[in-house]
């Protein structure tokens, strides 16, 4: 029993893990393209917009041995080159945490799915694989198989986030880069330095990266995405995330940036914790009173604990 629930509770991250990712390659889904694969960026026109169809897809895997069901981005885009009358094509992405030998497989299976559902609109279909393993040289980038003189191969351009830790030059670019994407890399990359077990740590790195994120003045979606994507990368148990949840709502305050993750939710944890020792009314009042010693807005708490306003004040006397 004990195994089959760690196996559940492994599965139920890895869904999360890969609708964290999802939910950033829908909504920076040009940045993402800039930053991972500039030359393909160049060639596909923005203007017209780009439709993500993921959903429609999701069941485009039957259960079989290649794992997941569904693709983690499916974006149908148009291109720059005007040689050919209205091109358009379906952008498939995947991304990976851990090595996995059916991973090229996979990409394959997908590839073709989704072409064989689309090929009598005249759509192609190209593939892109984000790994987000530490392994440097798990390396996979194309499937192929053959016999009796078949041949069949795919080849896929592919980026190792690893890369940009151990490459000079991709460390310096994540750097001085303000592509909003460049700030999920780095939670990334922040993610295998800081053990696991370490929440001190881990608590102060979050902390470190949220600040940057309302430093650097992203548009208010772009900021939004980062900051859940952080949330994700960078888990700390509920205890540590209270801890930094009050400097975040501070920082909301000093950039005029209201936007809440996490904390919004621990916010309102405290309070129907309270309200179950204390009574709801009772409970509401101490979380109010905690939030302003703490220097937290009026605002804020009425939003947080469902106080009105002349209650809040109330309990500044």
């Amino acid at each position: 029993m004990m195994k089959t629930g760690k196996i559940k509770k492994k599965r139920e991250e890895k869904s999360k893990y890969d609708s964290a990712w999802k939910d950033v390659i829908e909504e920076l889904f040009e940045p993402f393209m800039e930053l991972f694969f500039p030359d393909a960026h160049g060639m596909i026109d923005f203007s017209k917009g780009c439709v993500f169809i993921t959903k429609e897809l999701r069941k485009i895997v039957p259960e079989s041995k290649t794992g997941k069901r569904f693709p983690d981005g499916v974006v149908k885009v148009h291109l720059k080159d005007g040689s050919v009358e209205c091109i358009c094509l379906f952008i498939h992405i995947e991304v990976e945490g851990k090595k996995e030998d059916n991973f090229p497989e996979r990409m394959y299976v997908y590839n073709y799915r989704i072409y064989d559902q689309n090929r009598e609109k005249g759509i192609e279909v190209v593939s892109f694989a984000v790994l987000t393993d530490e392994d440097k040289n798990y390396r996979p980038d194309e499937f192929k198989t053959g016999r009796l003189g078949f041949e069949l191969r795919m080849k896929f351009p592919m980026v190792k986030i690893i890369d940009y830790k151990h490459d000079p030059d991709k460390r310096e670019m994540l750097e001085k880069s303000d592509n909003p994407m460049a700030m999920v890399v780095r939670a990334v990359l922040k993610s295998f330095e800081v053990k696991r077990s370490d929440n001190d740590k881990r608590s102060e790195v979050k902390l470190e990266l949220l600040r940057e994120c309302y430093k650097r003045g992203y548009e208010k979606n772009q900021r939004g995405t980062l900051l859940k994507a952080i949330d994700w990368v960078i888990r700390i148990p509920d205890r540590y995330q209270k801890k930094i949840s009050n400097e975040i709502l501070k920082l909301e305050e000093e950039y005029k940036m209201p936007y809440v993750t996490s904390w919004e939710r621990i916010a309102k944890k405290e309070g129907k914790k309270e309200g179950k020792k204390e009574g709801k009314k009772e409970g509401k009042i101490e979380a109010a009173r905690r939030m302003l010693n703490d220097g937290i807005a009026i605002e804020k708490i009425v939003k947080y604990t469902g106080l009105n306003e002349e209650e809040v004040k109330g309990l500044m006397h």
